[in-house]
């Protein structure tokens, strides 16, 4: 399709050199002829006008009046005076008065004037579109900042001493409303959930925001401690109490004293140490490996698993005393995929922290990749989701927009929900897309408004997207 050509109007009350004007740019422009400044501005009304060159002296309205009324009607055109005259009055009216852009004596010469009407016709092209550009990035930008306010007002956030619990969702939210219920007490809490939701950083919750937060919290994984260390480790040995104890050497829950002993993965503990733990919460005493009588202890328990305990008990493998002393006050962490309104903020703190830990420029997540990332099942949950995000940060250069096709080749694939990854590549975001509606649909108990929310759609696009599945 040829270029669209520009409009010029030339206004001269000598018909030859309006004859003249009109050979040198009919080629390149659409041209409009006047003999004086009124027919002129009727020929200006009419039609868009790109530049208009102008006689300086003319019979009634003078070439610098008839520029002037131009820039008070569209001050985006090129004013041009042509004058046989050179005193330096009359071209200071005409810059002055008319704001001409280009002042040429007679006689001229027509390539110098196609060259030069061509120059102001495309710096104020491109001046005017510097001006869409600048008036768009404004709408952009307090879009931006009108989106952020609603995210910041929509997005409930805590984030404890070490900023990294992060979320927005109505699990999550409701999760925390239950947990501010135990804070204020001694009670003993039971974490559940798979591995990678947070567990410990919900501990570190509880204990930070209870009156023993001026105390420690300390972290114990039970399953990682070889057996013939559990019993010293946690509870402390006297000197002599074995060969090599040269001296007393406090265990876990002495040096939890005032504070939070956090037993993560408790249905890892060895049958030996459940016993002794049942003690501890029974009594609030400990027996130190080599001494003599029980010693008092003031800490407060927080277990988590990532098993079912109470199928640990039916199985012979955790003891049933023990499961009911942990399960006084218990609460479930929902997986990734329950809560995906989080993803975008978890996205965006972990964006942050690696790029401040790998001193990169900062970077921001494509439109697909997120989506791509929000549809994902996360089998390994948040701590899947930070290292995906942390080895993205390292594979993109600074400032770049990540692409999709950084992640990793596993959330490339459709999941069948059982583990499997299957079908071509090109269908991936259709079926991811589709399973991520019908998810939330489910989750919100086929509330389609409810739904958008969850997933930052329209409700209508919702249906239409249903809509679309059943003629398929």
């Amino acid at each position: 399709m040829p270029k669209k050509k520009h409009k010029l109007l030339i206004v001269d009350d000598e018909l030859a050199n309006l004859q003249k004007l009109n050979r040198t740019f009919v080629d390149e422009y659409d041209v409009y002829q006047a003999s004086d400044g009124e027919q002129a501005l009727t020929l200006f009304a009419q039609h868009t006008i790109s530049a208009v060159i102008a006689d300086q002296k003319m019979p009634g309205m003078t070439g610098i009046d008839l520029l002037r009324k131009v820039l008070e009607l569209n001050p985006e055109t090129a004013r041009i005076v042509l004058t046989g005259y050179t005193e330096v009055e009359d071209l200071m009216d005409a810059i002055n008065e008319g704001h001409v852009h280009c002042y040429i004596t007679k006689p001229w010469e027509p390539d110098f004037l196609r060259q030069q009407v061509r120059h102001e016709v495309e710096r104020l092209e491109l001046e005017k579109e510097n001006r869409r550009l600048d008036r768009e990035l404004k709408v952009a930008n307090a879009n931006l900042q009108t989106e952020n306010r609603k995210l910041k007002n929509e997005m409930e956030v805590f984030r404890d001493s070490s900023k990294r619990l992060i979320y927005r969702s109505r699990p999550m939210r409701e999760l925390l409303k239950l947990l501010d219920r135990v804070v204020v007490t001694d009670s003993t809490v039971l974490i559940q959930g798979e591995t990678g939701t947070g567990k410990e950083l919900l501990a570190r919750y509880i204990h930070e925001n209870s009156s023993r937060h001026d105390h420690a919290f300390l972290p114990v994984n039970c399953g990682a401690i070889p057996a013939e260390l559990v019993e010293s480790a946690f509870f402390g040995h006297k000197k002599g109490a074995f060969t090599g104890a040269t001296g007393d050497q406090k265990g876990y829950f002495e040096l939890a004293e005032g504070g939070t002993l956090f037993l993560d993965e408790v249905g890892e503990a060895p049958w030996d140490l459940q016993v002794k733990l049942l003690r501890v919460l029974q009594d609030g005493e400990i027996f130190p490996v080599g001494a003599q009588k029980s010693e008092q202890v003031d800490v407060r328990i927080i277990a988590a698993t990532n098993r079912s305990l109470s199928q640990g008990v039916e199985e012979g493998k955790f003891r049933q005393d023990l499961f009911f002393r942990l399960n006084v006050f218990s609460v479930h962490v929902p997986p990734l995929r329950m809560r995906r309104e989080d993803i975008e903020a978890l996205c965006r703190t972990f964006l942050e922290r690696f790029e401040k830990r790998l001193n990169k420029e900062a970077s921001e997540l494509d439109s697909s990749t997120l989506e791509i990332l929000k549809a994902y099942h996360w089998p390994g949950n948040v701590r899947e989701l930070e290292n995906e995000i942390e080895r993205m940060v390292i594979l993109c250069e600074p400032g770049q927009l990540i692409p999709a096709s950084m992640l990793s080749e596993r959330l490339l694939l459709p999941y069948d929900g059982a583990g499997e990854s299957k079908g071509p590549l090109k269908e991936q975001v259709a079926q991811l897309e589709r399973r991520l509606i019908l998810e939330a649909l489910k989750e919100h108990s086929d509330n389609k408004s409810h739904a958008a929310q969850a997933l930052g759609i329209t409700r209508q696009t919702i249906i239409a997207k249903l809509k679309q599945y059943q003629e398929c």
